[in-house]
């Protein structure tokens, strides 16, 4: 049961970060054959990091809301779809 309560920590720290960041939360979408995962796929990340970081709800929710900012900073920026 501590295990599903960190993943739900987790994944809440990641939804909270996405509404946060802009106000908003992007529902998942297909676009050119590719599938976006939107918010669910922050919250798969911060349950995943939640469970990981250290065994306290508290933790686990600060860790699925910081993993987002890191992953923001560290990986590429998406290209724009402004091809119009």
């Amino acid at each position: 049961m501590e295990i599903i309560i960190l993943l739900i920590a987790g994944g809440l720290g990641a939804l909270a970060k996405d509404c946060v960041q802009d106000n908003k939360i992007q529902l998942p979408f297909f676009k050119d054959g590719y599938f976006d995962m939107g918010f669910l796929g922050a919250m798969i990340v911060g349950a995943f990091v939640g469970f990981i970081v250290e065994h306290d709800p508290l933790s686990a929710a600060l860790g699925g809301y910081v993993v987002i900012s890191i992953l923001d900073n560290v990986l590429p920026p998406k290209k724009s779809d402004s091809s119009s």
